[in-house]
């Protein structure tokens, strides 16, 4: 089975600054997705790391010694334990991936006043897949067994299988994916546009045609 669904369709819904929503859940792997406006108290979660994928506007993050802002399509990997805050001073739409049980929660329920040294890691899509030949799945970041790679490339690409649970979301361009396992009946076939995600079954081969350069952001949860 492929679940699908559209950020720019999800938005709408979207109210409350910082209520996360659910979008996915792949494996062990929680995908959620909020509005950032105004600012996140201290807070830290001793139970799993955090990644965040910035999709619209400028979201900057504190710890106690360092200050970063990202763009949209970076990346930031927040470690467990990390005290650490967020905020923006412009509407800003934020994808989150975590491993936990408790989609309801408010981010930000947990205050302390401990902190760690430990850097937080950021990578910038788009520049980082540049130094490599299309259709190249690109490492981007690795947390909690979870892999985070992109993909970038126009015409016909290769196909690849899926080994765990996985999460695609096309960043730039637009694609006509097929996916299939040998007990389908048929492939599935449809088109990504940017902002569309499609989570994919272990043991799923799949493949893409695009007219133009494209570029997708690739999770798989390794444990499962």
């Amino acid at each position: 089975m492929i679940f699908r669904a559209s950020i720019p369709e999800i938005r709408e819904s979207l109210v409350q600054p910082f209520q996360v929503y659910p979008i996915a859940r792949f494996g062990t792997v929680h995908a959620y997705v909020y509005r950032s406006y105004g600012e996140v108290v201290r807070h830290r979660h001793p139970e799993f790391d955090e990644v965040f994928l910035i999709y619209e506007g400028l979201v900057t993050f504190w710890t106690d010694h360092q200050e970063l802002t990202l763009k949209p399509d970076e990346l930031i990997r927040i470690p467990r334990g990390m005290a650490h805050r967020s905020g923006s001073r412009v509407p800003s739409l934020v994808l989150l991936f975590r491993k936990d049980f408790m989609p309801e929660r408010r981010n930000g329920d947990f205050r302390i006043s401990d902190s760690t040294v430990e850097s937080l890691t950021t990578v910038r899509i788009h520049e980082r897949l540049r130094a490599y030949p299309d259709f190249t799945p690109v490492p981007l970041l690795e947390a909690n067994a979870v892999h985070y790679r992109g993909l970038r490339g126009s015409g016909s690409s290769p196909e690849w299988e899926t080994r765990g649970p996985t999460f695609l979301l096309l960043l730039r361009g637009e694609i006509a994916m097929e996916a299939y396992q040998p007990g389908w009946p048929e492939p599935a076939r449809g088109i990504l546009a940017p902002g569309e995600l499609a989570v994919l079954p272990p043991g799923t081969r799949w493949r893409w045609e695009s007219r133009e350069p494209s570029v997708l952001f690739w999770v798989e949860d390794a444990e499962s």
